[in-house]
């Protein structure tokens, strides 16, 4: 598992590349993905298109890094969420995790939601995968990791277990924003087997 850590996007030496990377990201949530042309990306930086294409392939190349810029915003919120947590607290951790995770929710909504209005649900899905692939990687080498060295793990398959309830509980919470914490806090410690862990 620990080999898959290396899939977190470390901070990008080209400027260019970011600036790129930015500017799709600012026209896609303007208009929708659908709509950007390599020329507006292009225009909105201040290169031609030929330059454009010494960074990325195509625009479907730009998506991806696109996505992968959003994730590593959450997994740096992630990282500060476990550098601050309280080793053995495992109901505040779970407090902290749902909090967390609507803000999450909350923050991306803006470019989630223009994805779903822009019809390009092929993107959004990729994007959801991707964000529960990575996140559940970084808890299981993290998080995971540091509970089975206390208490052992209740759970097999950590990845899976993790990125189904993660898949999961980002779709019940668009899917019911008013659904209480302690429901949500609840599911997951059911869904983890540390029920016996929560104070």
């Amino acid at each position: 598992m620990a080999a898959n850590t290396g899939e977190r996007r470390s901070p990008r030496g080209d400027n260019k590349r970011q600036a790129i990377v930015s500017a799709a990201r600012s026209i896609c949530l303007e208009k929708g993905f659908s709509k950007v042309t390599v020329s507006d990306i292009a225009g909105r930086v201040g290169m031609t298109r030929s330059l454009f294409y010494h960074y990325f392939e195509d625009k479907d190349a730009v998506a991806d890094a696109v996505l992968d810029d959003v994730i590593d915003e959450i997994l740096e919120r992630l990282d500060q969420w476990n550098h601050d947590r309280e080793p053995g607290n495992v109901g505040k951790a779970l407090d902290d995790m749902i909090r967390l995770l609507r803000a999450l929710i909350a923050d991306e909504s803006p470019f989630s939601r223009r994805m779903v209005a822009d019809g390009n649900a092929e993107l959004y899905i990729r994007f959801i995968d991707r964000s529960a692939d990575r996140i559940a990687y970084y808890i299981g080498d993290t998080t995971v990791r540091d509970f089975e060295a206390k208490h052992g793990l209740p759970i097999q398959h950590v990845h899976e277990t993790f990125f189904t309830l993660i898949v999961g509980l980002i779709s019940l919470i668009r899917s019911h924003p008013d659904l209480s914490d302690d429901t949500l806090r609840t599911v997951i410690a059911q869904t983890l087997h540390i029920e016996t862990y929560i104070r």
